[in-house]
């Protein structure tokens, strides 16, 4: 089967630069990051690559202790960005601005920067990591989001893949394995519509950076369908309850089977435009490319469900001649809608990855990536177990049919193959979940990243500014662990960084003091993207000198 060849060449095409971002990213602040002012700037204002959503999230000012200075609501000056009032009179020092905002494609995203009013005195801002360390939905909602979407997208399988084998393969005739692909059909419906609705009550919760049963308060719920992912997921669930009812018995006539098209169309088109496909460009093509990935996929998972639940019943009513000459057609028939679906499968994964990944290494070193190779492993082995049916078992059973014979080994080979089949989708469809629930690697939310460590008596608290490839400026301050004062005893302070992935590294990065206590690295080029290990070593006299290693992503 050329399509397993096909697909054997997918992992080397995701070594392609990416095209666009899938996150939203910050493009610029107001003021700069790092930025020394002489007075209060009035207000913070945040500018994303996409639209974003600010009714979850909120933008947030804080001193050097923690303590909030903004004030009243956060505001959009357009679709892209997301500002804040500060309070007047503000005294000098750091100051910490922070952002959570919901991206085009659902995911929420966060960070900050630090800036400084008059003199800073020395003293560091609050850390952007601890000041966002708890603003989060937890392990719990988004472990049940996954699983939501994951079903989701078997009951659309189930649904729309077993409309489109009816329509292009077979259509089971009156009787028991009609009333069961109805009642499949029903259920899958019904289930689908549940979910979909648990679905908006967690998106609320993921949003929100709350509970599932904080999100079921009839503001959040509103405020979920004002968005344009909220109101996927409504369709989503529309299309389930329609299609529910079109599959119910005594639904016959033109009428119901146009409504059932229409609400086909609608399960595999609205899921692109609460995803990814939905925040990246060029936006038209990545939302038909995500559709055509969701019907490839129901054709396939709906079509083995098909044979394996309801095309057992239909030949069981039949002579032993015409219940193989059946098996032979179906399965014929399935197999050439089998080899367009991989086909097509094939060509919008690999497109999609080679949008969302940045480099070859992202493979192994994101979450994203992992998912993308399990996921082709598993199709691989699909790929496997159908041309062995293609190839060895239709061609046994096509002869049997000719002869007038049950279809005997080949058809308990084909039933145990098709099994094994629906079980690799299974697991197929909740790599999919979490597939949809990962950040790409080119959507990483943009910002300083924040650490802070031990250093001997002192508290290191580091910032890496803006924490991508390329030039970045490092900024060190060491505070008494015991006063909270600026620890000035270190005589040298050295930073080396390393890139143990890549074998990179010791890089000795020159680090000035430019305060009490504080020590700065300006333009560091770390690159390439990965996990950079720094290293801060401060010799406070002959004999005492003591390290501190802290661990930052850089993207």
């Amino acid at each position: 089967m050329k399509a397993a060849l096909v697909l054997a060449v997918v992992v080397a095409a995701l070594a392609a630069p990416a095209g666009a971002a899938a996150h939203a990213t910050v493009v610029s602040t107001a003021p700069e990051q790092g930025a020394a002012l002489p007075r209060e700037p009035g207000r913070v204002v945040f500018r994303f690559s996409e639209n974003v959503e600010t009714r979850f999230g909120a933008v947030r000012v804080f001193d050097a202790r923690g303590r909030r200075v903004d004030r009243g609501a956060t505001t959009q000056p357009n679709a892209s960005s997301a500002a804040v009032t500060l309070r007047p009179g503000l005294p000098d020092g750091p100051y910490t601005a922070t952002y959570r905002v919901v991206s085009a494609d659902s995911h929420p995203v966060r960070g900050g920067f630090t800036f400084t009013v008059g003199r800073s005195g020395g003293r560091p801002a609050a850390a952007v990591a601890g000041l966002l360390g708890n603003d989060g939905a937890g392990p719990v909602t988004d472990t049940a989001f996954s699983v939501v979407k994951g079903a989701a997208y078997a009951a659309t399988a189930l649904l729309a893949g077993g409309a489109l084998f009816a329509w292009l393969a077979w259509m089971p005739p009156p009787g028991p394995a009609r009333r069961r692909w109805r009642g499949i059909g029903v259920g899958a419906g019904l289930a689908g519509a549940a979910l979909a609705a648990a679905g908006l009550v967690l998106q609320g919760a993921e949003a929100g950076g709350t509970s599932f049963w904080s999100a079921l308060d009839p503001d959040v719920l509103h405020d979920v369908l004002a968005t344009g992912f909220g109101r996927a997921w409504a369709v989503w669930m529309a299309a389930f309850v329609t299609l529910a009812v079109v599959l119910a018995p005594g639904r016959r006539g033109r009428a119901p089977v146009a409504v059932a098209a229409a609400a086909v169309a609608a399960l595999v088109i609205t899921p692109a435009f609460a995803g990814h496909a939905n925040a990246t460009d060029p936006r038209a093509l990545m939302l038909a490319t995500d559709a055509l990935h969701v019907a490839a996929m129901s054709a396939w998972v709906g079509g083995v469900a098909v044979l394996v639940l309801v095309l057992p019943l239909a030949t069981r009513q039949l002579g032993t001649g015409e219940r193989t000459r059946l098996l032979a057609t179906v399965v014929a028939r399935f197999s050439t809608i089998a080899l367009a679906a991989v086909g097509t499968l094939v060509a919008t994964g690999v497109l999609q990855s080679v949008v969302h990944l940045q480099a070859f290494g992202d493979l192994v070193s994101t979450g994203y990536g992992r998912a993308i190779l399990i996921k082709s492993a598993l199709v691989l082995l699909l790929v496997a177990a159908g041309t062995v049916n293609h190839r060895r078992t239709l061609p046994r059973l096509r002869e049997r049919a000719g002869a007038g014979e049950t279809p005997g080994g080949p058809g308990l080979a084909l039933r145990r193959v098709i099994r094994g089949e629906l079980a690799l989708m299974a697991v197929a469809i909740g790599v999919t979940a979490a597939l949809v629930g990962y950040a790409p690697p080119a959507g990483s939310t943009a910002g300083p990243a924040s650490r802070s460590a031990d250093l001997g008596p002192a508290r290191l608290e580091m910032t890496v500014a803006p924490a991508r490839v390329g030039a970045n400026d490092i900024h060190l301050y060491l505070l008494d662990r015991r006063s909270g004062a600026q620890y000035d005893r270190p005589k040298k302070v050295d930073v080396t960084a390393r890139l143990p992935a890549k074998g990179i590294g010791p890089l000795k990065l020159e680090a000035r003091k430019t305060g009490p206590g504080h020590y700065t690295v300006p333009s560091a080029t770390l690159a390439p993207a990965g996990d950079w290990r720094l290293e801060v070593d401060a010799l406070v006299s002959e004999f005492d000198q003591y390290t501190a290693t802290v661990g930052v992503s850089v993207r």
